[in-house]
């Protein structure tokens, strides 16, 4: 009997190399969606921070000079939260879409390796037939030979 080789070995093999792929692409856009959301996280406590310093110092009494300062600072960072929320977002969704590709990618493997087992399954019984079929036969030459042999021992 032949050995067993499964016919869909060539795509199982893409799948699990793009699987791995993906696994790796999904980690890296985990990692870059982490660290837009903790540089927003720092802009938005640099924020509080100097608004905190900015009504300080405003309650004690500050030039205009200082004032136009803070208020262009503060400015600026509100604009720079943005950016990072903008950011955070594209990460948060290129994160999204590595993942569902690689579930997608999982599935699809999954029914590869059912596909598998159910031709596997299917070669083991064709195994099964052609050694029935094999002891049938030996026995039913056996039976035919010891027939053929006790007719002419007995005549």
């Amino acid at each position: 009997m032949k050995k067993f080789v499964f016919s869909l070995r060539a795509l199982f093999d893409v799948k699990k190399a793009q699987k791995d792929k993906l696994q790796a692409e999904y980690a890296a856009a985990e990692a870059a969606h982490r660290a837009a959301v903790r540089k927003k996280e720092e802009l938005e406590s640099t924020l509080s921070e100097k608004t905190k310093e900015y009504e300080e110092k405003a309650r004690k009494g500050m030039t205009v000079a200082d004032l136009t300062g803070y208020a262009i600072y503060l400015q600026e960072l509100q604009e720079q939260i943005k950016q990072a929320a903008i950011a955070v977002d594209r990460a948060r969704r290129e994160a999204e879409l590595r993942r569902n590709e690689l579930v997608t990618v999982h599935k699809e493997i999954k029914v590869l390796e059912k596909l598998y087992e159910k031709q596997y399954s299917e070669y083991l019984k064709e195994i099964e037939k052609s050694e029935t079929k094999a002891i049938e036969d030996i026995m039913s030459y056996k039976a035919s030979d010891h027939s053929d042999g006790s007719l002419e021992s007995g005549g």
